[in-house]
């Protein structure tokens, strides 16, 4: 039987769903973290979104980012979390940054008007193998590398694996927190602490055993096998029948399950 890769008691906040929960219910921690990452002041950020789609293509094809923020100055800011080192990365970020800008355009704005945007990748391991905590780039002229493009799109990746010789205290403490260590800094306290508060929210855990079954089905995996996993998943949870069989019938795919269908994949 297909079960859960983790338990949502499990997760992290290196996990997808708990990074996005995080820094998109408490805009607080996502706004000092971006003052972290990137050594900058930021007096606000304004509308978080998780898991903000893109979509520019005719055909409806668009990309899901995991958090999409803007500060006060209309700078933008896309945050993503990179469990596995992947080759295509930097062309993954060439790829964000183009549609977050088409993205804007498609809204009427003017070639000029467009705004500083970072694309953000924080990363378990390092993403080019040269040990930095941080890489940073801008585009340069090969000529003469004191031109600077200053086109305003900048592409940065957090290495937690880098060297945290000489790093700021809060930096090193986060890099530290993401390959599972807590220190006592107060940024990371915030982090950890708002992971428990998501780690209790019921809902929550409803809307990623979901999101699961989702990604079963978009893997061919099929309806009753999904049903299957849910069903024991949510079990381990939930122990009364009609408060089960109501969770498991919130989805979409199976609002019209009957009860009987339900109950028999109980153990």
């Amino acid at each position: 039987m297909e079960q859960l890769q983790k338990k949502y008691q499990e997760l992290t906040f290196t996990d997808d769903f708990m990074f996005g929960k995080v820094l998109v219910n408490n805009p607080e921690i996502c706004r000092r973290l971006l003052e972290v990452l990137l050594e900058i002041k930021i007096k606000r950020i304004s509308f978080p979104e998780r898991q903000k789609t893109v979509e520019i293509l005719s055909d409806g094809k668009g990309i899901r980012l995991d958090v999409y923020v803007d500060d006060e100055n209309g700078t933008i800011y896309n945050i993503e979390m990179q469990t596995k080192v992947k080759k295509e990365l930097p062309k993954r970020s060439r790829y964000y940054q183009g549609m977050i800008d088409m993205n804007l355009i498609e809204r009427g704005a003017k070639y000029k008007e467009l705004k500083l945007s970072f694309v953000i990748f924080i990363c378990l391991k390092d993403p080019f193998g040269y040990g930095l905590p941080v890489y940073r780039f801008e585009n340069i002229c090969v000529q003469n590398g004191g031109i600077l493009l200053k086109d305003e799109a900048i592409k940065v990746f957090i290495n937690a694996d880098g060297d945290l010789r000489g790093l700021p205290e809060d930096l090193a403490a986060f890099l530290q927190y993401l390959k599972g260590k807590v220190v006592e800094n107060e940024l990371v306290q915030m982090i950890d602490n708002e992971v428990e508060k998501v780690r209790e929210h019921k809902e929550w855990e409803v809307e990623y055993m979901t999101l699961y079954l989702r990604d079963m089905e978009n893997q061919d995996i099929g309806l009753e096998k999904g049903l299957e996993a849910l069903v024991s998943s949510l079990n381990e949870f939930i122990k009364d029948e009609d408060a089960l069989y109501r969770a498991i019938i919130k989805n979409e795919a199976y609002k019209n399950t009957p009860r009987e269908e339900v109950l028999k994949y109980l153990n």
